[in-house]
C-alpha cells in the first residue's frame, strides 16, 4: 500500500450489501478470529477482513506498532477498495484500532460493535511485562503459542509481534472523555463479566462517554465473547443492527 506496507484482506458476501469491516485482536488474524461467525455475517453484509499490519500475511516495515497508524492503514485500504464508509466490528486490540479510526477518520465509520474494549492503558493486565513474554507463553500457554506460530508462519514473527504489542501498550496515548464524546455514531459495547484482560469499569465508563452507545454484559463469560457465547453474541449484534436500521 505504501512504503513497503502490504495489507492482506479478504472479501466475502454480496458487494451490493452494506460494508462491514471486521478487525481481529492482538496477535491474531482475520481468519483466526472471525472464521466461526463468517457465514451469517456474509449473508447480511459485504464483509471486509484485513490482517492488521504485521499480522498474518500483512507486512510491517516499521518494526513497531502504533494503533493510530493502523487506523490510518484502514482508511487507506478503504480508499483502495472504493469504500467511502463502513460499519465496523472489532475485538480487543482491534477495538482500540476501531476507536482511532472513528476519531481520526470519523466520516469513514457508520456504526461500531466493540468487543472487550477499553479507552485507557491504565490498569491493563497486558501492561505487565510477563503478559507478552514469549517464554512464559511457550511454557504456560503452549496451545496459544502453537496457534500463533501457525497463523503467522514462524516463531520469529511471533516473537516480533509480542514485542511490538508490549511496546505499544506502553506508548499508546489514552482517549479522553472528550475524544469519546465526539464519536457520534451508534456503538454497541460487549464484554464478559469475567473478562481478565479489559477492566469492566472502563467499558462501563465508555458507555457513559459515548453519546450513542449501549452496553451488553455477558454473565459467566471471559474476554473472548465470540468463542464462549456465540449464540448470545449474534442475538446481541442482530438486535443492535435492527435497532439502527441496517438489517
Amino acid at each position: 500500500m505504501r512504503d513497503g506496507l502490504a495489507l492482506a484482506v479478504e472479501e466475502a458476501g454480496d458487494p451490493g450489501r452494506p460494508p462491514l469491516i471486521l478487525l481481529h485482536n492482538a496477535c491474531s488474524t482475520f481468519r483466526a478470529t472471525w472464521s466461526r461467525v463468517l457465514e451469517p455475517l456474509t449473508s447480511r453484509f459485504r464483509v471486509i477482513g484485513p490482517d492488521l499490519r504485521g499480522h498474518g500475511r500483512s507486512t510491517n516495515p516499521e518494526d513497531r506498532l502504533d494503533l493510530r497508524a493502523m487506523a490510518d492503514d484502514l482508511a487507506m485500504l478503504m480508499d483502495r477498495m472504493g469504500v467511502a464508509s463502513a460499519h465496523v466490528m472489532a475485538f480487543s486490540g482491534g477495538a482500540s484500532t476501531a476507536l482511532y479510526l472513528a476519531t481520526r477518520h470519523p466520516e469513514r465509520v457508520r456504526s461500531m460493535v466493540l468487543i472487550g474494549s477499553h479507552y485507557t492503558v491504565r490498569n491493563l493486565r497486558t501492561r505487565g511485562d510477563a503478559f507478552w513474554d514469549p517464554e512464559r507463553i511457550r511454557r504456560e500457554e503452549p496451545a496459544w503459542w502453537a496457534a500463533m506460530v501457525r497463523w503467522h508462519g514462524s516463531e520469529e514473527r511471533v516473537r516480533a509481534l509480542l514485542r511490538w504489542w508490549q511496546e505499544e501498550d506502553h506508548h499508546r496515548p489514552d482517549f479522553t472523555p472528550e475524544d469519546l464524546r465526539a464519536i457520534a455514531i451508534p456503538t454497541l459495547l460487549l464484554i464478559g463479566e469475567n473478562d481478565s484482560i479489559t477492566p469492566i469499569k472502563q467499558t462501563m465508563d465508555m458507555v457513559r462517554y459515548l453519546p450513542h452507545a449501549r452496553l451488553i454484559l455477558f454473565p459467566a463469560t471471559g474476554h473472548d465473547v465470540l468463542r464462549e457465547r456465540p449464540e448470545a453474541f449474534f442475538e446481541a449484534v442482530e438486535g443492535f443492527w435492527k435497532e439502527i436500521g441496517i438489517l
